[in-house]
């Protein structure tokens, strides 16, 4: 069931990418939304699930980046092991904490991006500073306004589930 909806957040991630492109050609540059449908599919601990929910995710960014295929797919299924780790070890529960964790995610995409570009294509152009801050930076921003929204949804649909539920009187 789990991996059912990891599979639907990946399909909304994938539309969201590619409006984003339509919109703004280098959306992909700025804003990673596969990298945030990862984090969050990590916040359980499970750490195989974050691995091939990496890897998933990873192979989608290959296939609509038409960069070096395979690297999002190796680099993001460490993101998703880290983030699993780092789950399982503290106690993520506030927004900025989400927003903390999915912006280390990006940090560490980057500068294992970075590091892999390095040692597998030498010759090619690294990507520039600014650009990945700003991915960094967006990510984290993202990933906040989302936790904050499913949680306030959460707690309606909650609320609401409670208050629904019919009390049966008996007289006598």
């Amino acid at each position: 069931m789990r991996f059912l909806k990891f599979g639907g957040t990946l399909l909304v991630a994938l539309t969201v990418h590619l409006v984003g492109v339509q919109i703004y050609p280098n959306f992909s540059v700025v804003f990673d939304v596969f990298l945030v449908a990862l984090i969050f599919h990590a916040l359980d601990g499970n750490l195989l699930a974050a691995m091939l929910g990496g890897l998933a995710a990873g192979i989608l960014t290959d296939g609509v980046s038409g960069g070096l295929y395979g690297l999002f797919g190796v680099v993001d299924t460490i993101v998703g092991y880290a983030a699993a780790f780092a789950a399982r070890r503290l106690v993520i529960q506030r927004p900025w904490s989400i927003a903390v964790l999915i912006s280390l995610g990006a940090v560490l995409q980057q500068l294992l991006i970075l590091v892999l570009r390095f040692l597998l294509v030498p010759l090619q152009a690294l990507p520039s500073l600014p650009w990945a801050f700003s991915k960094v930076v967006t990510s984290g921003l993202v990933g906040f306004a989302v936790y904050v929204v499913l949680k306030q949804y959460r707690r309606r649909t909650a609320s609401w589930r409670r208050n629904r539920t019919n009390k049966i009187r008996f007289s006598r």
